[in-house]
């Protein structure tokens, strides 16, 4: 019979916080990364994607302190939260067809607007449980928040963003 080996507690948590951190690098990439040529933009589209691009300085800062690269602080995490649940609810006042060109949205925003409205609101949700969990300062809470965030980006960008 092989005998079990009880992880200590400190070691379960840093294990835990690892694996936390490369699933938020995985989500982080999948909300903000960058590549690829551009499609068309027309001055709705233009406005839509500066409007995600100012709620992402907020969500890479947030992001290094959830991975460990920053030191934690609940302060400075509280800030960035409100600064991010403010930013992150203005892309979507841009989303209607622009006829000059819709940048890497994909016309299935439009054919689906049912399940398009379902996931913003879903992300408004997990944005709003960020909001909540920074207010805790548990980390183990705030991590799982922001990892709901980063896997709602994600959701939204593998059916509605064109590929980049």
């Amino acid at each position: 019979m092989r005998a079990s080996k009880t992880i200590p507690k400190e070691e379960h948590m840093n294990l835990r916080t690892v694996f936390a951190a490369a699933a938020a690098t995985v989500t982080l990439a999948a909300c903000g990364g960058q590549g690829g040529p551009a499609a068309d933009k027309g001055p709705i589209s233009a406005e839509r994607t500066a409007a995600f691009k100012r709620m992402m300085p907020e969500f890479a800062v947030m992001g290094k302190m959830v991975k460990g690269d920053e030191a934690f602080s609940q302060g400075k995490f509280k800030e960035l939260t409100a600064v991010f649940t403010q930013n992150a609810k203005k892309p979507f006042d841009h989303f209607q067809n622009d006829p000059q060109g819709n940048g890497d949205a994909l016309p299935a925003v439009w054919a689906q607007p049912d399940d398009f409205k379902r996931r913003e609101s879903e992300f408004f949700a997990a944005v709003d449980e960020l909001n909540a969990q920074s207010q805790n300062g548990r980390l183990e809470g705030i991590t799982a928040a922001y990892n709901n965030v980063g896997a709602s980006c994600k959701s939204c960008h593998d059916v509605y963003r064109r590929p980049k």
